[in-house]
């Protein structure tokens, strides 16, 4: 295990109790995208390790779809990779919703937390063969 593949398991360790494999996997890849909600708690720690890994991270705004089209779909794209994220589940809803249907993407993963908010987190990547 590198550095950066510890250092995000070590992070979703302690605010989540629990790391995932695959959240493992995605922080050490290249091409990992991150996508988050900066108001859910488990979001703004996954941001923070994530910066510190140089993984490129958008914040979802007001409006999912756009942030979709103008940016994360023309960098998938032209660079495929790994998307991903913690969303609330109705940015994650749209989000997958429009990853699945460029038959570009297809979500491997997805935990849904506990508690009001709602928040999951996800991987979505390539189709694979």
């Amino acid at each position: 295990m590198d550095r950066r593949t510890f250092l995000m398991t070590g992070a979703w360790l302690s605010t989540t109790g629990s790391a995932w494999p695959w959240m493992a996997r995605a922080a050490s890849a290249p091409t990992t995208v991150a996508v988050l909600d900066a108001s859910l708690v488990d979001a703004r720690a996954f941001s923070v390790d994530a910066g510190r890994g140089a993984m490129p991270v958008f914040e979802t705004g007001d409006d999912i779809g756009m942030l979709w089209y103008t940016t994360l779909a023309p960098r998938l794209a032209a660079t495929p990779g790994l998307l991903v994220g913690v969303t609330r589940a109705s940015d994650h809803f749209v989000l997958q919703q429009l990853a699945l249907r460029s038959g570009r993407l297809v979500e491997h993963s997805r935990h849904q937390y506990a508690g009001g908010s709602a928040a999951i987190a996800f991987l979505m990547g390539p189709r694979e063969s």
